[in-house]
């Protein structure tokens, strides 16, 4: 089976599957630009709730607020069933995320940004008595799900237990109430619903291991190409105006296009973003094409660390980050 008809079967799952919403202070908005850019064509830059892509393995969980009980316990001295209340009385800090579906094809809008705030989980469970023998942590969620983090990625990568997203209450098809979010992995480490923590003295497992994806990985620097429309048609010598977004591997330093297949890369500019890890930048990039034809343009991005999307990434079932591909035609 091919990686592309693979990613439908995937897609396709959870489709049958009723279609987990596949996330230190920061400044949580973008930079305004130094000079006047064009954004119309672009999505906002933190999705709106309402358009935040959702992935899920079946129902939406109806959770009262008055009766919600989060369960922490396990590699613990205190262990504890904490409130909604109890979690809203936390000290709770903001961060901008970029979040993808690990099983986003490699041009599919399976991808969002949002502003998350929430309460430091590592620091919570150091409070409660954090054994020594502690390698991992276990989600189960209201829905079914489950999935893991390990004690070093709890303790270095910053991950949010959040509350809110772009500052109203999480939405129930989101999460409510309560979303683990971790920096710089796909959505499948971002168990939404949770309403138990066990804290574990051996590696944690995943929901989508078992499918035989690996959910470990984190995301490596990727682009999309959000416009033109696919198959548009100019005619020769016309300004082609092409944008779209790039995020992943911390961030993303430099975006090019190419026309033929690879051989020649022209820079397009990086309009709009803000200085922090994991979160998607905006770029554009004008080309003039004068012979008459079917092009096949490619973006490719690379992070500040000088990693590069690969043309193409073989490894589908840990994330897709090869070439996006935009189709047009010159002339009639």
């Amino acid at each position: 089976m091919s990686p592309r008809s693979s990613k439908s079967g995937f897609l396709a799952i959870l489709i049958l599957l009723s279609a987990i919403s596949c996330e230190q202070n920061t400044e949580p908005d973008p930079e305004p630009p130094t000079e006047p850019v064009d954004l119309t064509a672009f999505p906002d830059f933190f999705t709106p709730n309402q358009d935040y892509f959702v992935t899920r393995i079946g129902d939406i969980p109806q959770i009262d607020p008055d009766t919600y009980r989060l369960a922490i316990h396990g590699a613990l001295a205190s262990p504890c069933t904490l409130s909604l209340a109890d979690l809203h009385d936390l000290d709770l800090v903001e961060i901008p995320l970029t979040v993808e579906c690990i099983g986003n094809p490699e041009n599919a809008p399976l991808v969002s940004t949002a502003k998350w705030k929430g309460f430091d989980l590592y620091q919570l469970l150091v409070e409660k008595g954090l054994s020594s023998s502690a390698v991992a942590v276990q989600y189960r969620c209201a829905d079914g799900y489950y999935a893991s983090h390990s004690m070093d990625q709890l303790e270095n990568d910053g991950v949010l237990a959040a509350l809110y997203m772009n500052g109203d209450t999480i939405p129930p098809v989101q999460g409510f109430p309560l979303r683990i979010l971790i920096p710089g992995y796909y959505g499948v480490k971002q168990p939404a619903w949770v309403t138990e923590i066990e804290v574990l003295t051996f590696d944690g497992d995943d929901f989508w291991d078992y499918f035989n994806w690996d959910t470990s990985p984190p995301m490596p620097v990727d682009s999309k190409i959000l416009f033109p429309e696919n198959y548009s048609r100019y005619s020769p010598g016309d300004s082609i105006r092409i944008g779209g977004t790039a995020f992943g591997g911390g961030q993303p330093a430099s975006v090019e296009l190419s026309y033929d297949f690879g051989e020649t890369w022209v820079e397009a500019e990086i309009i709009y973003g803000i200085d922090v890890d994991h979160v998607w930048v905006f770029w554009t990039a004008t080309l003039v094409l004068e012979e008459e034809g079917q092009y096949a343009i490619y973006a490719r991005a690379t992070d500040m660390d000088g990693h590069t999307q690969p043309q193409e990434d073989h490894n589908y079932r840990d994330g897709n980050d090869q070439w996006p591909l935009l189709r047009i035609t010159i002339g009639d």
